[in-house]
């Protein structure tokens, strides 16, 4: 027995006085709506209505269980609008994480805006070179920038994104521009820790990957970082484009070895589920994707 709906066929029988007309209002049967009233006569075990061939009449029980019934299935109707209206609208505390330096770049600065678009949303932005685990640390939304591996959480791709090998012109007029991967033997290169490649570099020729030991005395888990070792003529460095497009734009820092990209990786929205998905994370999903297909030509 569903009471609720036992509530329902009881007040419609009440409010229009009879069974013919509560089952039409309630678009269902009149002897459904008979036996919906009568169930809920024996789970109340009172008589709740008088009947009779050519009408229908409370007693007093029933006059009782009619008033408190009303009242109760208009709280429930706007309990049911509130939740509607809750799930609507973004609101809530949205705890994302995200990349130190990509974060710092790119994400921090919009994070205003979506405020100022989104009032009821708190945002907690948890800025870490560390890879999280969004279920068990209790994350809404990770931003990764990877070749993502299979996995059960929803991935939703932002914005493309190149990794280059850079050096400053002064560097490579001093030790040369590397023609072959294999030269970077004789270089220094420095290592940004966040790159699984670690100090083997991976590359592609004639279509096959291949990987190459690099020598470097100095090594940072931080993007930024390497970008200023790089800009301090201390060696080639692998970059992601993120972080040095404006610098190879202007000049100060040059990609070499670029036909042997083997790189393919991109700026990601991860969260848990597409189903149920709270509004406050799809609404920041789809702001950060509108977001970085503005700031990401030349990535």
């Amino acid at each position: 027995m569903n009471l609720v709906e036992c509530m329902k066929a009881f007040t419609a029988v009440v409010e229009t006085g009879s069974f013919t007309k509560a089952g039409e209002r309630l678009d269902t049967s009149k002897t459904l709506a008979s036996k919906k009233v009568q169930a809920l006569e024996n789970h109340l075990g009172t008589r709740l209505l008088h009947r009779t061939t050519r009408s229908v009449s409370l007693t007093e029980p029933g006059r009782i269980y009619h008033d408190r019934c009303v009242q109760l299935l208009d709280d429930l109707e706007e309990l049911e609008g509130l939740m509607q209206n809750q799930v609507a609208t973004p609101r809530g505390r949205l705890s994302v994480t995200a990349p130190t330096t990509f974060g710092e770049m790119y994400l921090a600065p919009c994070m205003p805006e979506f405020r100022r678009r989104y009032p009821e949303v708190s945002v907690d932005l948890s800025l870490t070179d560390r890879h999280v685990d969004l279920v068990e640390e209790g994350f809404d939304v990770a931003v990764r920038i990877a070749d993502l591996p299979n996995s059960s959480l929803i991935a939703r791709k932002l914005a493309p994104t190149s990794v280059h090998i850079c050096a400053t012109p002064d560097y490579l007029a001093l030790s040369g521009v590397p023609e072959h991967p294999r030269d970077l033997t004789s270089h220094q290169c420095i290592v940004d820790t966040n790159f699984k490649s670690g100090t083997s570099w991976p590359f592609r020729e004639n279509g096959e990957k291949f990987s190459v030991p690099i020598i470097g005395a100095l090594s940072v888990n931080s993007a930024r970082a390497v970008k200023e070792f790089v800009m301090a003529n201390a060696g080639l460095a692998l970059c992601p484009g993120y972080t040095v497009h404006e610098e190879i734009r202007s000049g100060a820092l040059v990609p070499v070895l670029t036909e042997f990209n083997a790189f393919e990786i991109g700026v990601h929205a991860v969260f848990n589920s597409k189903r149920n998905l709270a509004p406050k994370v799809r609404a920041f999903v789809d702001f950060l994707a509108v977001e970085m297909a503005s700031v990401s030509d030349g990535w």
